[in-house]
């Protein structure tokens, strides 16, 4: 993949491993045709089956039958790669897949890399690279939410956006840069305080879309709940309810969990990645002692942390020395929750909290209180925001840090405005910034950059 020939043939398999109805392999490039022709047999001639039309055959190789299969021919520039491409529907199952697979390897085509079918999409000018990027985001969307901003992402929304920012930089700077064309009769063709204002504008808009990649990274990658509490104040029983199984160990025994347990759950299209820890005690048992390591750990690194207390005792030591741990992490979401609501209660809230209001009271036994929590959960998340799915929205690490270098370089553009220098020093500035967008689309992007996007795709896509 790192030469990016494009004028040979690629092939690989498309569907996962394993047993299946149907296992689909692609072919892509100049010599597509003239491969899928000489294994392909059927009452249809090839050369005049029709694009996008499917064709019952069977593949053979020189006289052994492999399997009965529809193909589907796509000639170019109307493939998913824009060139010629065939796509070959086998029975599934791991063998028949792979015999038809080497067939097409022996008759001249090469294995494809990973996403070597979409990085030839992109090198071909079917898609930016930020539209790439969001085909394997779309494979794997856990949740509504997440396919959603993956879809977004696929129509180009980020790219247009993108696209409407930089042609605002590049008709300042064209005015500028023909400002030197003409530097001898001391020409302005562009206010300066206008330019400043204008430019202003443009950063506000950048500010905005950095700022979404906060819920655009959650809708990526999920958020990470991690549940601390002394021990046996229900952290793990309080796991399993909100799961609605049995995956955590529950007993009245305190330390029974001595490692972090990690789960997916699903909360109206959010993926929450729920971290159950070990009780934080003193302790000299090693294995306890490697357990609330881990588990403090995980605390540091937690979008939401949910601090849970046993309602039906008075606040202990151990409670407070946990309240100021938790206090020390500044960044981190904290929400205090008190346990066992189906017996006495002896805590009391204002102990906790000030504002009481913000502490909820649940049931982990019996399921109380769990909806409030929930609510709460995607109220941290969302904040007041009622339209949860931007219509841009950032997702992706690589595009927020260029943003933030685009930012930076249109605060330094300003600063050159202001000090009165001349454009030939403004416009190095705005075109850095044009240069640091240009990277999100692809318009301007390294080898290595493309490497290692596209080797975390998987093969066949």
């Amino acid at each position: 993949m790192k030469d990016y020939i494009l004028d040979d043939t690629i092939a690989a398999i498309s569907t996962p491993p394993g047993h299946g109805a149907i296992a689909i392999i692609r072919l892509s490039g100049t010599g597509a045709f003239s491969i899928a022709k000489e294994i392909f047999r059927s009452d249809e001639n090839f050369e005049k089956l029709a694009p996008w039309r499917t064709a019952f055959g069977k593949i053979y190789d020189n006289k052994d039958e492999i399997d009965e299969v529809i193909l589907v021919k796509f000639a170019r520039p109307n493939s998913y790669t824009k060139e010629d491409m065939v796509e070959i529907n086998s029975h599934g199952g791991g063998y028949v897949s792979r015999r038809i697979l080497e067939l097409l390897l022996d008759k001249g085509a090469r294995l494809a890399g990973p996403g070597e079918f979409t990085l030839r999409a992109f090198l071909n000018g079917r898609m930016d690279l930020s539209r790439a990027e969001a085909v394997s985001d779309l494979i794997q969307a856990q949740t509504e939410l997440s396919l959603q901003t993956a879809l977004n992402q696929l129509d180009g929304k980020l790219s247009h956006r993108i696209k409407e920012i930089r042609d605002e930089i590049v008709d300042s700077t064209s005015l500028l840069e023909l400002e030197l064309d003409f530097s001898e009769e001391d020409l302005e063709f562009v206010n300066r305080q206008e330019l400043i204002e204008k430019i202003g504008k443009i950063k506000s808009e950048i500010s905005d879309l950095i700022f979404s990649f906060r819920v655009g990274r959650i809708a990526r990658e999920g958020v990470k709940l991690v549940i601390t509490g002394k021990p046996n104040v229900g952290k793990s029983s309080l796991l399993n309810r909100l799961v609605k199984e049995e995956r955590a160990i529950v007993t009245d025994i305190p330390g029974t969990t001595r490692d972090a347990l990690e789960v997916h759950l699903d909360i109206s299209g959010v993926l929450f990645r729920i971290v159950d820890t070990a009780g934080l005690i003193h302790t000299d048992d090693p294995i306890e002692k490697e357990g609330i390591r881990r588990a403090e750990q995980h605390l540091k690194t937690a979008d939401i942390i949910v601090h849970l207390f046993d309602g039906s005792n008075k606040l202990e030591k151990n409670d407070q020395k946990i309240i100021d741990k938790v206090e020390m992490l500044s960044s981190v979401n904290v929400i205090r929750v008190l346990n066992k609501a189906d017996r006495d209660q002896v805590l009391n809230k204002s102990e906790l909290c000030r504002n009481s209001d913000q502490i909820l009271s649940i049931s982990a036994l019996n399921g109380s209180g769990i909806k409030q929590l929930e609510k709460q959960l995607l109220k941290v998340v969302f904040g007041k925001s009622e339209n949860r799915l931007q219509q841009t929205m950032v997702t992706n690490v690589r595009h927020c840090d260029s943003l933030k270098n685009a930012l930076a370089s249109l605060t330094d553009a300003v600063g050159e405005i202001e000090k009165g220098v001349s454009s030939e020093f403004i416009t190095v500035y705005l075109r850095d910034g044009l240069d640091s967008l240009g990277k999100i689309v692809g318009e301007v992007t390294s080898e290595d950059v493309l490497n290692n996007i596209f080797s975390k795709f998987c093969i066949g896509k």
